[in-house]
């Protein structure tokens, strides 16, 4: 059996750039050079990686405070000790030929999509009915948001404790977003394998009167908890909508009652406002657009929600 060392020299030369992509980041292809890659993530983090003449890769997070190896990377984004980031690695390791397709898969999803999977694997989690530790600890929501009847049968979580959140088009499920966390709130963030994005949505009533357009559904979440369920018909997109989630929205517009109004809730940030201005031209013609930012630059709905949850509480100051 190799030693602890070597099998640590052999995670660290693991592609760096696929396993940040397998994590739920896109390659920033403007920010980067022939030396380094740079990718971003929708919390906002931005790592430029690079690799050393040894072949271990490191990085550094441009914004915020962490940076190291492959190895530092996993503990940033999931915690736990040095034993859990071995056994979370030892899955990506490409000792075979099948490893190393399993890795690649793993890593860049391009496995066909068969609606019948994806469906069987939702349906292999558990509906999610009871207190959630990572949306109410971690993300400050209220379970008595996320269990809102507005939300029945949207969010399951799965064996390891991820939420799930079910995409839909207008087949029926396509996809789900995965995310989870720790009680220092680091996340664990992707996308069903073999799934496809649509749109994460409320269940529809006659009176909804405002369609809020959100980039994930923790967003869309924490909007619902700042401004109530009443009369709104909530979607996500799971990053920057692709054409065929623009259709969708679109499509979704037209089911709006008449008269019913469209926020848009992205990150005050330049992708944010990037995606909110694309939307605006896409659905403008449907209904009446605004564009809703939080007022903090860089902020997000939920760090919207987290501050408003810390400075209602005695004795706490926001974060």
């Amino acid at each position: 059996m190799e030693s602890r060392e070597t099998e640590l020299l052999q995670f660290k030369q693991l592609d760096l750039v696929r396993y940040a992509l397998s994590r739920g980041f896109q390659v920033d292809r403007r920010a980067s050079s022939r030396k380094s890659v740079a990718v971003r993530h929708s919390n906002g983090d931005k790592l430029i990686i690079g690799q050393s003449p040894d072949g271990t890769y490191f990085y550094f997070n441009a914004k915020g405070n962490d940076n190291g190896t492959i190895i530092d990377l996993v503990q940033y984004l999931d915690g736990g000790s040095i034993g859990e980031v071995r056994k979370t690695l030892r899955q990506y390791v490409p000792s075979s030929v099948e490893n190393v397709a399993s890795w690649q898969t793993m890593s860049q999803p391009k496995a066909a999509f068969i609606r019948a999977d994806v469906d069987a694997k939702w349906r292999d989690a558990k509906p999610l009915e009871e207190l959630s530790p990572y949306l109410s600890t971690c993300r400050s929501i209220p379970a008595s948001v996320y269990l809102d009847p507005v939300f029945a049968g949207r969010f399951r979580i799965d064996l390891r404790g991820n939420v799930l959140a079910a995409h839909y088009d207008e087949e029926g499920i396509c996809g789900f977003e995965m995310k989870n966390g720790t009680a220092h709130r680091t996340t664990f963030t992707g996308f069903s394998p073999g799934g496809v994005k649509g749109l994460c949505v409320s269940r529809a009533r006659l009176t909804d009167s405002t369609m809020v357009v959100a980039e994930t559904f923790i967003d869309m979440l924490s909007v619902a908890a700042l401004e109530g369920t009443r009369g709104i018909r909530f979607f996500s997109t799971s990053g920057r909508p692709s054409p065929k989630q623009v259709d969708l929205l679109k499509r979704a517009s037209r089911r709006m009652p008449s008269g019913a109004s469209i926020q848009l809730r992205f990150d005050n940030d330049a992708g944010g406002k990037e995606i909110a201005e694309m939307l605006e031209a896409a659905l403008g013609e449907e209904a009446s657009v605004v564009r809703c930012f939080p007022s903090d630059r860089g902020a997000d709905w939920n760090d919207v929600l987290r501050n408003h949850t810390a400075s209602n509480v005695p004795g706490r100051q926001p974060s």
